[in-house]
């Protein structure tokens, strides 16, 4: 008789398992979520977000109304985050640098070489930055679900901009972050702030000549097109970041809250995706008729050297707890070199914090 009860009730487990996600009970209305972000087709971002959607479709089935708006349809980073903030959308991916307009403190983590490498970088982020800026995210009525990687940023220009000099009242695109404005002004750059969505236009009238972007977006959103130099300055890194509604996310169901949480693939998934298509477009810049500067040591000491200062002014323009967070990334970075003291060439690196 046992031995016909446990094949029965196998079999009763697997129909479990295989059955789909039961719609919402008649007591349940469906919870809204409507996704904004600017993630251009073919991009890693792109990939993340249908990744995202399938894993909400099938998780969720119709207790979450989904809806993507991620080709930049509902305005500038600032507008998109106000809105998750009010909760009028509930979940987006952004730049740390569009992030800072709304939470300048993260401004800090763009100073200008303040990681030395990738893997320090993650270190820092991953161990010690996601427990410190939750209660800044917090309090703005955000969760901060993820890093969502963005890569290195580097100087674009109709002129190659090889030292800081080159810059000098060249009309250049800024980001709202404060460290995107102070780094135009530390290297004599005319500062014009806008969105990245009337970038083009503005390249293509000449109401800028240049700028700073990760390899992806100067590649595939038209910009290579109409400023064929970019110098690999590789000055500071935009980690991003996948926010949420606090207010929406609060009120979710536990079991929805977690599937939302599980939806965006994990950081190190997003990171080797961008960090391989970076490389990629790299290499392939040339066939753009791009014409790609690696910096000499002597080069690069001279973009240290002039944006040494940047983060003593970030930290006076962004006020709040800067600061503290400054000194928290400096305490772990400190922790990550002495774990790999081993690697001269990392610890030595030349940069503007390390003495303080």
């Amino acid at each position: 008789m046992r031995r016909q009860i446990w094949p029965c009730l196998a079999l009763l487990g697997l129909i479990f398992l295989l059955a789909p996600t039961p719609p919402a009970s008649a007591d349940e209305k469906p919870h809204k979520l409507t996704v904004t972000a600017f993630a251009t087709p073919g991009t890693p971002w792109d990939t993340d977000w249908q990744t995202f959607r399938q894993h909400i479709e099938s998780h969720a089935g119709d207790r979450l109304r989904l809806k993507l708006l991620i080709r930049g349809e509902a305005g500038g980073e600032p507008i998109m985050i106000s809105n998750i903030r009010r909760n009028r959308t509930q979940f987006g991916g952004f730049t740390l640098s569009g992030a800072a307009a709304v939470i300048p403190e993260l401004a800090v983590l763009t100073s200008p070489y303040l990681f030395a490498s990738e893997e320090e970088l993650d270190f820092v982020m991953d161990e010690y930055m996601m427990e410190a800026l939750q209660p800044l995210f917090a309090a703005k009525g955000l969760v901060l679900m993820r890093w969502a990687e963005t890569g290195w940023l580097n100087m674009y220009g109709r002129k190659a901009l090889i030292l800081p000099q080159d810059a000098k009242g060249y009309r250049l695109r800024s980001q709202a972050s404060i460290a995107s404005q102070v780094l135009v002004r530390s290297i004599g750059g005319d500062l014009l702030q806008m969105p990245f969505q009337d970038l083009i236009p503005a390249l293509q009238t000449g109401l800028v000549f240049g700028g700073e972007t990760n390899v992806i977006l100067y590649s595939l959103t038209g910009i290579a097109g109409e400023a064929p130099h970019y110098v690999m300055t590789r000055h500071s890194y935009d980690t991003g970041v996948v926010l949420a509604s606090k207010k929406w996310f609060d009120a979710l169901p536990g079991d929805l809250q977690q599937i939302v949480a599980d939806a965006f693939p994990p950081s190190p998934v997003s990171r080797r995706a961008v960090r391989g298509m970076s490389r990629q477009l790299e290499k392939s810049l040339s066939e753009k008729n791009v014409q790609l500067h690696e910096l000499t040591p002597e080069q690069r000491a001279a973009w240290v050297a002039a944006t040494r200062d940047n983060h003593i002014q970030i930290i006076r323009r962004a006020g709040g707890r800067s600061q503290e967070i400054y000194d928290i990334v400096l305490a772990a970075r400190r922790s990550y070199r002495a774990a790999h003291a081993e690697n001269g060439a990392e610890n030595g690196a030349a940069d503007s914090h390390g003495a303080r």
